[in-house]
């Protein structure tokens, strides 16, 4: 059977210097555990590309794979033919009417030599092949400068020509694991999971850390959790997802703090209960799914004084995002529907009626003083249950489900 191969671009990968290799092994091992339930793949990394080889999945399944790998500039599929020009002409005329060109419709063919004594110069294998499709397709016209389609031809050292027309966009930015680990704070909305995912994209290892308050958060509340992990687990690794009893807490922050400052105290417990679980996890930064004003405790005052209780580096991606915007990613990342169940989390459950936006800091560490905050920090940290989310929970779920029936 005939080896399958694609060539994948690097794009900002290429600007890398001496640590280029760390960031290819890390882009190399992805698309060997993307691929693992399917078949051994060869991932052979060059200097500016990188060849993915396999020989039983689909093109089509390969492209889906690949689309969705973080690291991944673009990504063209390469076919393999014989040195000889009918063999070329063959393979072009198949391609091109694999896509089906239409009438308007414009294309080049770009002829490469790595074998310098192939009989045909460069420029009359552009010529013979353009004529050949020209000839087929009649409805297209050729365009040296921006053509629809780029016909690439390239002649092997050895026996082989290697041909690729589509080109497939990726998702950019730097391989999953190349830029140090964060802890996610998600919640049950549509924020923070695209919050995590915007991280992923830029290399980020993530765990997530979800704050549930049962009973006055369900079940499903947590599920909902679950099932947020398990689609950004999609675009990197298996997730862990550490869940942090906060019932206590909040009980107590009810009972003793000012329903209007009780979201800033709550918000900067939570940032010390991070600050351990950074330690515990050996994580470097802090990363949540705030933007500037969109609620009280996202206004530029309240973050300062939330923020006052933790030196932890604490990044923002949505900071200047606007909220059309991040439905919009939800959309396209596939979380939209699982953040608009009607499950509520314990930020919105314990949501003050009127919360202030501008608190002072000393007021609220006064306010503090009246909770034994290091004995509830503590207890919630011996508590935290963690789980292991794979991108195929929600479908193992489903069908653990369909058992039952």
């Amino acid at each position: 059977m005939q080896e399958k191969q694609i060539v994948i671009h690097y794009g900002e990968l290429s600007t890398k210097g001496r640590n280029r290799k760390m960031f290819q092994t890390r882009l190399a091992d992805q698309i060997r555990h993307k691929t693992s339930k399917i078949e051994k793949v060869k991932v052979v990394p060059q200097h500016d590309f990188m060849y993915v080889k396999w020989q039983l999945m689909t093109y089509e399944d390969m492209v889906a794979i690949l689309k969705d790998i973080p690291g991944i500039s673009r990504f063209e599929p390469v076919y393999e033919v014989s040195k000889e020009m009918g063999e070329i002409e063959a393979e072009a005329l198949r391609l091109f009417e694999e896509i089906g060109p239409k009438d308007g419709e414009s294309f080049r063919i770009v002829a490469k030599r790595q074998d310098k004594s192939f009989p045909l110069k460069t420029y009359d294998i552009q010529r013979q092949v353009g004529a050949v499709v020209g000839q087929a397709f009649p409805v297209m016209n050729v365009n040296l400068k921006h053509p629809d389609y780029t016909l690439t031809v390239q002649i092997g050292v050895k026996d082989q020509a290697f041909l690729s027309l589509q080109s497939y966009q990726g998702l950019q930015g730097m391989p999953y694991g190349s830029s140090g680990k964060g802890l996610l704070m998600l919640s049950g909305g549509f924020d923070s999971p695209i919050a995590g995912y915007l991280m992923m994209k830029r290399g980020m290892e993530l765990e997530a850390v979800h704050f549930a308050s049962p009973p006055y958060t369900s079940p499903q509340a947590l599920e909902k959790a679950k099932k947020l992990t398990a689609k950004l687990a999609h675009y990197g690794l298996p997730l862990k997802l550490h869940v942090v009893p906060f019932t206590k807490t909040q009980e107590a922050i009810k009972e003793h703090i000012h329903d209007n400052e009780s979201m800033t105290v709550m918000r900067r417990i939570m940032l010390r209960i991070m600050d351990q679980l950074l330690i515990r996890q050996k994580a470097n930064a802090i990363v949540n799914g705030e933007s500037l004003g969109q609620v009280a405790s996202q206004t530029i005052d309240s973050m300062r004084v939330i923020n006052a209780v933790t030196n932890s580096p604490i990044l923002r991606p949505l900071i200047a995002t606007d909220k059309n915007d991040i439905i919009n990613l939800a959309q396209t990342i596939d979380t939209y529907t699982i953040s608009n169940e009607p499950y509520e989390d314990c930020c919105t459950v314990f949501a003050p009626s009127s919360p202030h936006t501008k608190p002072k800091e000393a007021t609220i560490e006064e306010l503090e003083d009246r909770l034994d905050i290091d004995s509830l920090v503590s207890e919630a940290l011996a508590q935290v249950e963690t789980f292991v989310i794979d991108e195929d929970y929600i479908q193992a779920q489903a069908a653990e489900f369909q058992t039952l029936l």
